[in-house]
């Protein structure tokens, strides 16, 4: 059976660039370019794990992912950012991420953080 993972990103070409390369990998991958729209798909238990953007328009990712955490406390979190700051990684840590990324990163780093809390 494969890994199911919900990606949430506002940029589109990062969001097909990641979705097409965990799909090689053997994912299956939902891709959302909001919270809102995260949300509006995502249902409990369906994902294994939630790859989501720390800073995007309207709810940011530390929101999204307390959302998702409430309805699914199973699920992993990885939070991806491109403005690391101490803060950021501590608070988001603290609020239940299971990892966290900073970009621009390696595909093959980002795989094997996921392999890791998957244990594939």
């Amino acid at each position: 059976m494969e890994n199911r993972i919900l990606l949430v990103d506002d940029d589109r070409l990062l969001r097909e660039v990641i979705g097409e390369y965990l799909e090689l990998n053997g994912f299956s991958v939902d891709v959302a370019e909001d919270a809102g729209k995260a949300l509006d798909i995502f249902n409990a238990g369906k994902y294994d794990l939630a790859l989501v953007d720390l800073v995007m328009p309207g709810m940011n990712g530390l929101e999204l992912m307390q959302k998702l955490l409430e309805a699914d406390a199973e699920l992993f979190c990885l939070i991806m950012t491109g403005y690391p700051t101490i803060d950021s990684a501590y608070k988001s840590m603290v609020e239940g991420a299971s990892d966290y990324i900073i970009k621009p990163f390696q595909l093959s780093e980002l795989l094997s953080a996921i392999r890791l809390h998957l244990k594939t």
